[in-house]
């Protein structure tokens, strides 16, 4: 398998895997990452308490209450992930749809993981290392932060 098909499997992968955990974004659970556990971890001394846990949890996870009645039932649920659903749906079509028909072809695809592969190809090898790929990931969180920070701000 060359880079390029192996790159357009990645992307496939990865826009799999970016819908199926959008899904679980609120529902409770142990923290995976080490910036997460850290920002739970209120009191800084290395372990988490479950008051410290069940704080962040249950304040996310109810704002899924639309109707206030503190409970979260399947029809609010069903309703999040359907808002969830849609927004994502907007955003692939915004990111690859070239010519804004509503409709990804291959050669759309082919141009967006193009696009990604240079991104990542730092030394403009023809390759994507590893470390490429790190660093890669690491400038498109900077950008998804900032870019959530301004949309934040913008509400304000």
């Amino acid at each position: 398998m060359n880079i390029r098909m192996s790159a357009a499997l990645s992307a496939a992968l990865v826009i799999a895997g970016v819908s199926a955990t959008a899904g679980l974004a609120r529902e409770p659970g142990m923290p995976r990452g080490e910036r997460t556990f850290e920002r739970l971890d209120k009191n800084k001394d290395g372990a988490l308490a479950i008051e410290e846990l069940q704080a962040k949890s249950v304040r996310r996870f109810m704002k899924l209450d639309a109707d206030k009645d503190d409970k979260v039932t399947r029809a609010e649920l069903e309703d999040w992930l359907n808002r969830l659903a849609r927004r994502r749906i907007d955003r692939i079509l915004t990111r690859m749809d070239a010519d804004k028909d509503a409709a990804v072809t291959r050669t759309e695809l082919r141009g967006y993981i193009a696009g990604l592969f240079d991104l990542a190809d730092a030394d403009k090898s023809g390759g994507v290392t590893l470390q490429e790929s790190r660093a890669y990931h690491v400038m498109a969180r900077k950008k998804r932060t900032e870019a959530r920070r301004a949309r934040s701000q913008a509400r304000q």
